[in-house]
């Protein structure tokens, strides 16, 4: 009868031998592969106020009209998540219509300073998300993995389009931002991560859509090719 119970106690042991086992060597490999080296400083540090022209194609930058752009987070936050954030409204000089640019990066993409997308940021400004859907956008470089929402504050309609870069992919969701983290840990280093959004205040959606589409392969076309990666990642050698 001893031995009945003798045995399941060994094999326990031995179970829990293991599992510490284990434990240790991921610890132990997860300090091996540990990341050092920022990314940013791979990439060479992004400035985007400067990278990003105030004039191109049949785009040029409304003065002093930034202010009406959507914050990507409350303000008390922007210090802690964000490097940079730049603001602009842009006129379609052929249409005088206006696109407002947001542009959110930030150099160190761990877990508690991720950046905030526009489903987590627009409802906590009283924005209503009244459609929502993943995209694909034609670009001079390829195809960009985006999302185009349909947002609404009140009586004001503002139809959004955005795209995140990680490292050097752009990635949509967060299970493609957790696989380009990893594996880009497992290189050494720590990633950094840009949001661009663009929106019009407007009731036509669709066409809100196409326009935003055309201003952001314009905007790709104008940046320096030095600095395109650093808005699409590795597209940009294409």
């Amino acid at each position: 009868m001893m031995s009945k119970y003798v045995l399941p106690g060994r094999l326990s042991a031995k179970v829990i031998a293991l599992a510490l086992s284990l434990m240790m060597g991921s610890m132990a490999l997860a300090e091996i592969f540990k990341p050092s080296r920022y990314w940013a400083t791979h990439l060479g540090e992004p400035h985007y106020a400067a990278m990003v022209p105030k004039a191109f194609g049949d785009w040029v930058e409304l003065p002093d009209a930034g202010r009406v752009v959507v914050n990507p987070v409350q303000a008390e936050n922007l210090a802690r998540i964000y490097t940079e954030t730049l603001a602009r409204t842009y006129v379609h000089k052929p249409s005088h219509r206006l696109i407002m640019l947001s542009i959110a990066y930030g150099r160190d993409q761990s877990t508690d300073t991720q950046i905030h997308t526009p489903e987590q940021c627009y409802p906590s400004q009283g924005f209503r998300i009244e459609d929502q859907a993943d995209e694909t956008l034609s670009t001079p470089f390829g195809d960009i993995k985006a999302v185009r929402m349909a947002t609404r504050l009140g009586e004001r309609p503002e139809p959004l389009t955005y795209f995140i870069r990680v490292g050097d992919s752009v990635v949509r969701g967060s299970r493609d931002r957790n696989l380009v983290r990893l594996s880009m840990a497992m290189q050494g280093y720590l990633v950094d991560g840009m949001l661009l959004r663009v929106s019009e205040v407007s009731l036509q959606k669709e066409s809100a859509f196409r326009l935003q589409e055309q201003f952001i392969g314009d905007l790709l076309k104008a940046v320096d090719s030095k600095d395109r990666g650093k808005l699409i990642g590795a597209m940009a050698s294409r």
